[in-house]
């Protein structure tokens, strides 16, 4: 009696398809296919993303592959757009975390306090010269 034939994987080596890597579509190859652990009938594929290093090949499950079809790609797009559009939103709230609200408080203009600026001051001088501040007491022993 012959062994029971196993079933053959929905991507074929050096196929080109799309691959989640978190919630994004990226454009891939696969390298390798191997068979998941298991009887489910899963693969796992060795994943190449197009213009990434080989540094960035991954093994991933079949549930992460996609297709490279049209409709799958628009796919990819929206999840961009919608990335792009969150990013934009976080830098828009950060910027208005750092702004202080529109100049409220801000009687000089400057987001720093004066101990602050005292401290640039120094060490921008510092770093001209090359070296640190001079210490009070090497100043004395060099006045004796």
């Amino acid at each position: 009696m012959a062994p029971p034939k196993q079933p053959q994987p929905p991507f074929a080596k050096d196929e080109r398809v799309l691959c989640f890597h978190m919630e994004m579509l990226y454009e891939a190859k696969i390298l390798d296919i191997m068979a998941a652990e298991g009887a489910d009938g899963s693969w796992l594929y060795k994943i190449h993303y197009k213009g990434w290093k080989s540094s960035w090949d991954d093994w991933v499950p079949q549930d992460r592959v996609r297709k490279f079809t049209d409709e799958n790609k628009d796919l990819a797009s929206q999840l961009l757009a919608q990335f792009k559009m969150l990013q934009s939103g976080k830098a828009a709230k950060q910027s208005k975390k750092v702004g202080g609200g529109g100049g409220a408080g801000r009687a000089t203009g400057s987001d720093m306090s004066s101990a602050r600026g005292s401290e640039e001051r120094t060490a921008s001088a510092a770093a001209a010269t090359g070296r640190g501040p001079r210490r009070a007491r090497d100043y004395e022993l060099e006045q004796v």
